[in-house]
């Protein structure tokens, strides 16, 4: 039967964690690499770029005010006393902020390719905050089917029991996809995970070189026919000898006509390093990320400005585009006769330096397509009287003269 969940009974109380039972999807468990690692979101965000990336995307869609609008351009004003903007804004849920809220949706679509929001209602159409809060549920327990006349559902998991769910009580936020129409969003860290298998890899076999002391595996070979103790004391001694950090580049001393003979190669020769400047790229390229970004690519003659409009317009705008729209197309958050929506202020993030935002404002301003008030609202400062007004007499002259007449 379907969840239920009631304000007024005071069931809000729930715990939060009720979904964090071992039921997993078959699709989500850790996947096997032809670079005989395994792979999974743990895994994956160990690696110091991917695990970057995921951060940068996270918490900057965390940082970034979802407000709620009226009207339609160029009428538009924020609609700060509604139910949806003190939601959306500020406290989606009694025990989370807004800024938690949204970065764990974007981890989540990020890292699993999906987001399901359930919407706690008490009763419908939903007229104030009081009557809705907003929950993120694990991925790993939510799935998306149909029946058989094609009517999506929810199944989830909870208490080891399966349960169906409508899709008017979850709140899907979908990522994208390689089959076009699918339900469900693809996890880019099972899409790609033989490319991350090689960067993990080729961690991997750092870390094992260093543990070894950064010696190269060898063999030592002696004359004759030595015994096994003998074998095996030389061999422990080895170990003792230069095996570990602390044994790093310790000279090696052999008796009796003994000699090493090597057998692995060094990270010079493996050319590690390119491997792993590859490999950051290859991570960046998933993610969709500006490399610079996350300090990788440094020697790119970009400004600081080009890199973060890049990061704006190429990567977060389609992100938050798609939140907007899935909030949006909710008919309890969003009802047709509303005339609400959902925006991001990207401008309370990612604001150029000081200098290119004082020329914009001045451009704007001279240019008569904002107002004194506008500016100050963007840099966080109180309106001025007089300051709704556009500009319409040009700087440094006179309004134009009427027609016919001399200037």
């Amino acid at each position: 039967m379907p969840i239920r969940f009631n304000f007024r009974q005071g069931l809000h109380v729930e715990k939060r964690d009720w979904l964090s039972d071992s039921w997993s999807l078959p699709s989500r468990t850790p996947l096997y690499t032809g670079a005989g690692v395994w792979v999974d979101t743990s895994a994956a965000l160990g690696l110091a770029t991917a695990g970057a990336c995921v951060r940068l995307v996270s918490e900057t869609v965390g940082m970034m005010p979802l407000k709620v609008y009226s009207g339609e351009p160029p009428n538009v004003a924020p609609a700060r006393e509604s139910w949806q903007w003190i939601r959306l804004k500020e406290t989606p849920n009694e025990e989370q902020s807004a800024y938690d809220f949204w970065q764990d949706a974007a981890m989540s679509v990020e890292t699993t390719g999906n987001a399901f929001i359930w919407k706690a209602i008490a009763r419908r159409p939903v007229r104030d905050e009081g009557d809705i809060q907003l929950f993120l549920l694990n991925p790993a327990n939510v799935m998306v089917k149909r029946d058989d006349n094609n009517r999506k559902y929810y199944e989830i998991r909870r208490n080891g029991k399966t349960e169906r769910v409508p899709t008017s009580q979850i709140l899907q936020i979908r990522g994208w996809t390689v089959n076009p129409g699918g339900d469900m969003g693809v996890s880019l860290i099972s899409l790609h995970r033989e490319t991350l298998g090689a960067a993990l890899a080729a961690r991997d076999f750092q870390t094992s070189f260093y543990r070894s002391g950064g010696s190269i595996p060898g063999v030592i070979s002696v004359p004759g026919t030595p015994s096994q103790d003998s074998l095996d004391r030389l061999q422990l001694e080895y170990q003792q000898r230069h095996g570990g950090p602390s044994n790093a580049n310790r000279p090696l001393v052999l008796i009796n006509d003994a000699k090493w003979q090597s057998t692995g190669i060094t990270l010079k020769d493996a050319e590690y390093v390119l491997q792993q400047q590859f490999n950051d790229e290859q991570i960046c390229r998933i993610c969709r990320v500006n490399p610079r970004m996350v300090g990788v690519n440094l020697s790119s003659q970009k400004s600081e400005d080009e890199d973060r409009d890049q990061f704006l317009q190429v990567d977060i705008a389609p992100r938050l585009r798609r939140i907007e729209m899935a909030l949006w197309r909710d008919s309890d958050l969003f009802p047709a006769a509303s005339g609400l929506f959902p925006e991001f202020l990207t401008a309370a993030v990612l604001r150029p330096s000081l200098t290119t935002r004082y020329a914009a404002y001045k451009n704007a301003r001279q240019g008569g397509w904002t107002t004194a008030n506008e500016i100050r609202e963007k840099e966080n400062l109180p309106p001025i009287d007089g300051g709704d007004t556009l500009q319409e007499t040009p700087v440094g002259g006179a309004p134009n003269p009427p027609d016919g007449q001399a200037a």
